[in-house]
């Protein structure tokens, strides 16, 4: 909850009405108004007026979380909530940066609270879902990942340019869970189970975004299952969702 709330703040803080509106015609390949807060922050020296624009170095994508295989897609529940963090490179290709390459690094949190129990066999090295006698009164599986991203990005010019952008990005898992709560006689039970023997320690897959200045639409596809001996059950994840570039 505090994840959301701060990338809500940070949301806010980026919205084009928290900035000044200008009256000035734009060049159409450079321009000294830049969208988003830390705009004109290089790190180590001032903006130089006139420099070639560049955009989305720093991206934090709100996302719902879903999986398909052996689970039928779009049933996982709304509250199934992600959120992707990346710190890129802008590469401009062209003179008005229209063409150019996104590189960099990046986090996932990835989280799905569809009512299912995973269980381990360590001996088989397998993971299925487990037969309970009902459904649990809350779930959820979690994964976290560091991941290197690419992008090739196109723009049309000017503030207010339509982008779309293209890619993939490869990922290692961190560390991954699933949380049940049962209630069983009128007992809270809660179990919480680490460690899968075939958990896929890599994750790849293939990236969208198309937008308006710095926001966009996500999208994002995995080839790689969660869990990957054959006789385990077989869930490939997929996020949809929304991006904001900060600066």
């Amino acid at each position: 909850m505090r994840i959301i709330l701060l990338i809500f703040v940070s949301i806010l803080l980026t919205s084009s009405g928290l900035h000044a509106q200008y009256d000035e015609k734009e060049d159409g390949i450079r321009t000294r108004y830049r969208p988003g807060i830390l705009w004109y922050f290089t790190g180590y020296k001032p903006f130089k007026a006139g420099k070639l624009h560049k955009y989305d170095r720093f991206i934090i994508d709100l996302t719902y979380n879903d999986w398909h295989g052996d689970r039928k897609a779009f049933s996982s529940p709304l509250s199934s909530i992600g959120v992707n963090v990346a710190f890129m490179f802008d590469l401009p290709l062209t003179q008005g940066n229209t063409f150019g390459l996104g590189i960099g690094l990046g986090y996932s949190h990835y989280k799905n609270r569809s009512k299912i129990a995973f269980t381990r066999d360590l001996d088989l090295e397998t993971t299925t879902i487990a037969d309970l006698a009902q459904d649990p009164k809350k779930a959820k599986f979690a994964a976290n990942y560091f991941e290197i991203p690419l992008e090739l990005r196109f723009r049309t010019k000017g503030f207010n340019h339509f982008k779309f952008m293209v890619g993939g990005k490869i990922g290692i898992k961190a560390n991954s869970f699933s949380k049940t709560v049962e209630e069983t006689n009128g007992q809270r039970i809660t179990t919480k189970t680490k460690r899968f023997p075939d958990a896929n320690l890599l994750r790849y897959g293939i990236t969208a975004r198309i937008g308006i200045r710095n926001w966009a639409i996500y999208g994002a596809y995995y080839f790689s299952p969660l869990f990957k001996n054959e006789e385990s059950v077989q869930l490939y994840p997929f996020s949809l969702g929304v991006s904001v570039s900060l600066f």
